[in-house]
């Protein structure tokens, strides 16, 4: 089994970052974080550099990162401090982590504009939610005198609470339902620690989907397939536009 060593290193910010909507969210400073490499141990053929360069990027922590959670009505158990550790207890490995797991992440990612992406304005709660998904627990403790102990997460938990924690970092509450919509999507085919069919089967979530399926349907019976086709690029590409807009408006780098 190929290894590739893991060189790229986030910063981490020292502020206290702290975030209040549908929960409160709070932490200090971003995790930091080793990207996996794109160099493999031995040489590979065009294809299997081509199959490096599409892999699904993942990382690892380098020290213990620590959130506090509070507002949280469906899991009382949530509220206060979980702990994302480096290792498991039960592991003398580093934990693997690959961010949103969004099915098909590039076509969301694009479709998205880039909001949607596995480390992207997603990778805060993705954290918490891929280490629920490995071991379906979290590491809780309700105060500072507490001692950490895992909590049993149901998957559909965890899918709430990774879209409570998106919508309130990004506060953009949509950003959340979409990335919760599209993970919800996965029950079919992801496991949760471990097992498939987990938790509560997202029936209301395919629905969604396909009452999507059956407006595009319509809109193509009614106005073409061609001309939907132009009107969703012209949509597509007056958001982008507009992102670059915005972009050069708010962030200063």
């Amino acid at each position: 089994m190929e290894q590739y060593p893991e060189v790229i290193t986030t910063q981490r910010a020292s502020e206290t970052e702290n975030y209040s909507g549908s929960i409160k969210v709070k932490f200090d400073g971003m995790p930091s974080i080793k990207l996996e490499s794109y160099q493999p141990e031995r040489k590979l053929s065009v294809w299997g550099r081509l199959a490096i360069a599409t892999r699904r990027r993942r990382f690892t922590l380098q020290e213990d990162w620590t959130l506090e959670l509070a507002g949280i009505g469906y899991k009382s158990g949530l509220n206060g401090s979980v702990k994302i550790p480096v290792k498991h207890a039960s592991s003398e490995d580093p934990i693997i982590f690959d961010g949103a797991s969004i099915p098909l992440p590039w076509l969301v990612g694009l479709l998205t504009i880039g909001i949607l992406r596995p480390l992207g304005v997603t990778l805060v709660a993705s954290i918490v939610h891929d280490y629920a998904y490995k071991y379906g627990t979290l590491l809780v403790a309700s105060d500072n005198n507490t001692p950490f102990h895992e909590l049993r997460i149901e998957r559909h938990t965890a899918d709430h609470l990774f879209r409570d924690i998106v919508g309130t970092t990004t506060r953009l509450p949509p950003v959340g339902y979409i990335a919760w919509l599209a993970i919800r999507i996965g029950w079919l085919w992801v496991p949760y620690a471990g097992k498939r069919f987990t938790g509560r089967k997202p029936i209301p979530e395919y629905m969604v989907v396909l009452l999507i399926g059956l407006a595009i349907y319509w809109l193509i019976t009614a106005i073409g397939l061609n001309a939907l086709l132009i009107a969703l690029l012209i949509i597509y590409l007056s958001a982008y536009i507009l992102s670059l807009v915005l972009q050069q408006r708010f962030i200063v780098e």
